[in-house]
């Protein structure tokens, strides 16, 4: 099972560690969101409806953490 290990996310300094984390982040709600839409198919409402928005909510907060992480990561020359 080589092919479920989690690459090492640690980066050369903290801001990229961060990033990769984020990066991580976003592609996880990215495949709640399209398995929470994919299962809207059979019903709307219950537990499609609440993985399409957590889905939807975590990867807004990633992708708003990444652009900060780039932001301070510019802003201190690193």
């Amino acid at each position: 099972m080589n092919w479920l290990k989690i690459p090492n996310l640690k980066g050369k300094d903290r801001y990229e560690t961060w990033e990769n984390y984020s990066i991580v982040f976003i592609f996880f709600g990215v495949i709640l969101l399209i398995l929470g839409i994919g299962t809207t198919v059979i019903t709307t409402k219950g537990i499609p409806a609440i993985l399409s928005m957590l889905g939807a909510f975590i990867s807004f907060i990633a992708t708003v953490a990444l652009i900060v992480i780039w932001l301070v990561r510019d802003m201190k020359g690193v």
